[in-house]
C-alpha cells in the first residue's frame, strides 16, 4: 500500500491533522466494500483521562439534539466505537479547527483583523443560539465544553460548532494537570469549580475565545488574574489598546458571576451584532475567507492535491476478511449412488429454471435496457471541480474588472482633484500661519485662517469617505461577479444537461407500456457526484418573509455604505452624540424602512441626515435555511461637531 492509512471502525484515517488534550483529529473516509462513501472529519477521543463510557452514553442525546436543531453552523455527527474508544464523525468541509487557526496566527505572526475576530465570534454565537429552543428529555440544550478544538472555520468564511451532546463529558479534562493551560482558560469560574455546564458557562467560553482571537493570548489559568488581563488587553502583536466598546462586551461576557453575564448566546449575539454592524466595523465572509486562504495556502493546496487520491483509495486491503460459512451436510448418509443422482437432478432443475427465466425476460419484458453509464471516478470528479472553480475564478475576475473600470477611474480622478485642492488649501494655510507669526494678521485674516482649517478638515474627511466608498464598491462588485459567474456556470450546465437528455431520449428505443389498471409513476433519481458535505434542510422559509434577527442563520452584512451628509445647521450646532437606527433589510439587500431607536439630539436635522444615509445602504441579505429573508439590522452613527 502506497499510503500508511489506518482503520477506525468503519472509517479509514487518511491524515492526522491535530493532536490535543481531546485526542486526535483526522481527515478520514467512511468505507464499505464498494469504496470510500464520503469524506469526514473524524475526532477520536482517545486521551486516557477521558471517560470513554460517558462519551458513549451521550451518543443518543447527541443524536436527539441533531434531530431537533437545524442550523448550518451546527455540525451533525455520526458516532463510532473501536476497541472501547469513542469517536465523532462529521461531514468533511474544507476548513480548519479554530485551535489550529489560533496556533498559526501566533506561529506566523499574522494577526487576525478585528472585523474577522468579531465575525468568527458571531458565527459561534449563531450555533449556540440555534439550540436555545431545543429541549431533550426535559432539559435545555447546552454545549458545555466550547473549546477551539471543537469549532471549525471554513475556507469560505463560515463557522461550525461540533460536539453538542458529548462535549459536556469532556469536563473531566479539568483535572488533567498536563493540559490545564490548554483547557482551563476557556471555562467559566463556576464550571471549573462545579464541573456543571450551563448557558452562562457557554457565554463565558465564547467570550474567552473572542479574547484569544483579539489579543493572541488565552485568559490566565488563574481565575483571580483574569479581570486584570481583560482590563489591560491590547490587540495581538500591537501596542494599541482594545477599544472601549469591545472591552465592555468582553467584560460582560467574562464577568466572574453568571448573573452578571449575558443571559444566553442569543443576547451575546444581539449585542455583538450592534457592535459589528453599527458603523464602526465592516465584517464580511469574503474577507474572512481571504484571511483563511492567506494563512493556510500551503495546507489548502496540499489538501486539494491529496483529496482525489484519498477518495479513490482501494479499500479492499483495509476491510475485515469475510467469513465463508462451512457447507452444511445432510445428517443422513444416502450412499454414493443416491448422492450422485441427487446432484444430477439438482443441476437439471437449476438449468431449467435458468432457461425459463431467460424466456420470460425475452418474451414478456422485451429487450433489456442498456446499462447505465459508468459513474465518474473520484479523480475525475475532483479534476472537474478544480477546472470549474478555475473557470469561475477567471470569469469573476474579468467581471470585477469590467464593473470596476469606469467607477474606479471616476473616483480616482475625483480623489486626485480633491488632493490637489487640499494641497492648495494647505499652502494658503501655511502662508496665513506665517503672517500670523509675524504679527501681520488682521481680524479678517484670522477668520479666513479658521475657515481654511475647516475646509481642509472637511475635504480630508470627504476624501476618506470616498476611499471607503471605493473599497465598498470593489467588495460589492466582487460579490456580484461571483454570483454572476455562478449563474452563468449553472446555466451552461443546465444547457449541457438538457442537450444530453435530448440525445439520450433520441437514441434510446421506447417500448409500449404494459396495460395496467392504473398508471404507476416510478421516480428515478439521477446520479450526482457525492458532495463533501450535505446541508440539512430546515423548516420551509419563504424568500423575503420576515425573520426575527435572533432567529436568522446569518444576519445582513453591509456591502456599501453611504456617507452622512450633515446640514450646515448640524455642523454649527456644536453637538456631540450618537444616533442608533433599526433598518429593515429585505431579501434583495435593500433598506425598506428605518426606525430611530436612540437619538441624543432630536433637532438640527441630525437624526434625519443619518436616516437618509442608511436608506441608501446596500446589504448582503440575511438568510434562514439558505433562503434570503427580511430582517432587522441595527446601525449606529456617532457625530461630534464640538470642534467645528
Amino acid at each position: 500500500m502506497a499510503e500508511a492509512y489506518s482503520v477506525f471502525a468503519s472509517y479509514l484515517r487518511f491524515k492526522e491533522v491535530v493532536s490535543d488534550p481531546l485526542g486526535h483529529l483526522y481527515r478520514a473516509g467512511e468505507i464499505d466494500a464498494s469504496g470510500v462513501q464520503r469524506a469526514v472529519w473524524l475526532r477520536v477521543f482517545d486521551q486516557p483521562i477521558i471517560e470513554a463510557a460517558d462519551i458513549i452514553a451521550g451518543f443518543d442525546r447527541a443524536n436527539a439534539i441533531a434531530d431537533a436543531v437545524q442550523s448550518t453552523n451546527v455540525a451533525r455527527a455520526d458516532f463510532a466505537v473501536d476497541d472501547g474508544t469513542p469517536a465523532m464523525a462529521t461531514d468533511f468541509v474544507a476548513s480548519q479547527p479554530l485551535s489550529r487557526v489560533l496556533d498559526h496566527i501566533t506561529k506566523e505572526q499574522f494577526p487576525i483583523s478585528v472585523d474577522n475576530a468579531l465575525l468568527i465570534a458571531e458565527k459561534i454565537a449563531l450555533a449556540l443560539s440555534a439550540t436555545l429552543t431545543a429541549e431533550i428529555d426535559g432539559e435545555r440544550v447546552v454545549h458545555g465544553f466550547l473549546h477551539p478544538s471543537l469549532v471549525f472555520v471554513t475556507n469560505d468564511g463560515e463557522g461550525i460548532v461540533t460536539g453538542f451532546g458529548v462535549a459536556e463529558q469532556l469536563l473531566t479534562l479539568i483535572d488533567d494537570q498536563f493540559s490545564a493551560d490548554v483547557i482551563q482558560p476557556y471555562l467559566a469560574p463556576e464550571v471549573l469549580q462545579t464541573r456543571v455546564a450551563s448557558r452562562q458557562g457557554d457565554v463565558y467560553s465564547l467570550g474567552a475565545i473572542l479574547f484569544h482571537l483579539l489579543t493572541g493570548a488565552t485568559l490566565p489559568t488563574a481565575i483571580d488574574e483574569r479581570a486584570g488581563a481583560i482590563a489591560a488587553a491590547n490587540f495581538a502583536f500591537e501596542e494599541e489598546a482594545i477599544p472601549d466598546d469591545i472591552r465592555e462586551l468582553l467584560q460582560r461576557a467574562l464577568a466572574p458571576h453568571p448573573e452578571e453575564r449575558f443571559r444566553s448566546a442569543a443576547d451575546f449575539k444581539k449585542e455583538l451584532g450592534r457592535l459589528l454592524y453599527g458603523g464602526g466595523y465592516s465584517p464580511t465572509t469574503f474577507n474572512l475567507a481571504l484571511f483563511m486562504d492567506r494563512l493556510f495556502r500551503p495546507e489548502i493546496e496540499a489538501e486539494e492535491a491529496d483529496f482525489a487520491s484519498e477518495l479513490a483509495t482501494d479499500v479492499g486491503p483495509y476491510l475485515a476478511p469475510a467469513v465463508t460459512p462451512e457447507p452444511v451436510l445432510d445428517s443422513i448418509d444416502s450412499g454414493p449412488a443416491l448422492k450422485g443422482r441427487g446432484l444430477w437432478i439438482g443441476l437439471g432443475v437449476a438449468g431449467a429454471a435458468a432457461i425459463a427465466a431467460m424466456l420470460w425476460l425475452t418474451v414478456f419484458r422485451g429487450p433489456t435496457t442498456p446499462p447505465p453509464p459508468p459513474m465518474p471516478t473520484a479523480e475525475a470528479i475532483a479534476a472537474e471541480r478544480l477546472a470549474q472553480n478555475e473557470k469561475m475564478r477567471e470569469l469573476a475576475e474579468g467581471l470585477v474588472a469590467e464593473m470596476m473600470a469606469q467607477k474606479e477611474e471616476e473616483i480616482r480622478g475625483e480623489l486626485v482633484a480633491r488632493q490637489a485642492k487640499i494641497d492648495e488649501l494647505q499652502r494658503r494655510l501655511t502662508e496665513s500661519e506665517n503672517r500670523a507669526q509675524q504679527g501681520q494678521l488682521t481680524g479678517e485674516d484670522a477668520q479666513k485662517l479658521e475657515e481654511l482649517q475647516r475646509q481642509i478638515a472637511t475635504e480630508e474627511e470627504t476624501q476618506r469617505q470616498r476611499e471607503a466608498e471605493l473599497e465598498a464598491e470593489r467588495l460589492l462588485a466582487t460579490e456580484e461577479a461571483q454570483q454572476q459567474a455562478m449563474a452563468r456556470q449553472t446555466a451552461t450546465a443546465a444547457v449541457e444537461a438538457a442537450t444530453l437528455a435530448a440525445t439520450t431520449a433520441t437514441s434510446t428505443p421506447t417500448f409500449p407500456p404494459t396495460p395496467t389498471s392504473a398508471p404507476t409513476a416510478i421516480p428515478i433519481e439521477a446520479p450526482t457526484p457525492r458532495p463533501q458535505a450535505v446541508e440539512r434542510a430546515g423548516p420551509s422559509v419563504e424568500e423575503n418573509s420576515f425573520v426575527d434577527p435572533t432567529e436568522v442563520d446569518s444576519p445582513p452584512a453591509i456591502l456599501k455604505k453611504s456617507p452622512v451628509t450633515w446640514s450646515r445647521t448640524a455642523i454649527l450646532s456644536r453637538r456631540k452624540g450618537v444616533v442608533v437606527l433599526q433598518a429593515t433589510v429585505n431579501a434583495k439587500g435593500l433598506v425598506e424602512d428605518v426606525t430611530i431607536l436612540r437619538a441624543d439630539h432630536e433637532g438640527f436635522g441630525i437624526p434625519q441626515a443619518v436616516m437618509d444615509a442608511v436608506m441608501k445602504y446596500r446589504f448582503k441579505p440575511g438568510s434562514k435555511n439558505g433562503v434570503p429573508v427580511k430582517t432587522h439590522f441595527s446601525i449606529s452613527a456617532r457625530y461630534d461637531f464640538t470642534d467645528r
